[in-house]
């Protein structure tokens, strides 16, 4: 019998809205001791996904751009954060708009993640945000139901 992502997803989900901020953005993420977050919208419709290490790779290609390849300085770095962070969540979204549905099986979560780099993806039902599932949690599933 296959299973379905929705009955084993970890259902509590940390989620920011669209016009949060980057610095409570990332504030957020600290205090959760997570890199990256789903983004949704005031229906709470999933619109994107930050990621903390996206992001800095943006600030990096923004500070070597403005350097034209000339070593990257704190400094530089430092005053593109400031720049950025009270502009909104929503400017800064991950290229890879990646989510599962709640009604896919646990086959289809493998295929996701061997073509995916990513360790945690959200779980949506009719647009809308209601889990999340990581590679050990459907790891732990497989082992569990073999």
């Amino acid at each position: 019998m296959k299973l379905i992502i929705e009955e084993f997803m970890l259902p509590e989900v940390p989620i920011v809205n669209d016009f949060d901020t980057v610095a409570d953005v990332i504030r957020f993420l600290n205090r959760r001791k997570i890199s990256g977050v789903p983004v949704v919208d005031l229906e709470q419709n999933l619109v994107g996904y930050f990621s903390g290490n996206d992001f800095f790779h943006l600030i990096e290609s923004e500070v070597r751009k403005k350097a034209r390849g000339n070593v990257v300085s704190f400094h530089a770095f430092r005053e593109k954060l400031k720049e950025w962070f009270e502009k909104e969540i929503s400017e800064f979204l991950s290229d890879k708009n990646e989510y599962l549905e709640a009604n896919q099986t646990e086959e289809e979560a493998i295929e996701f993640f061997l073509q995916s780099n990513t360790e945690l993806v959200p779980v949506i039902r009719l647009g809308k945000v209601v889990g999340m599932l990581s590679k050990t949690k459907l790891l732990q599933v497989m082992l569990e139901n073999k």
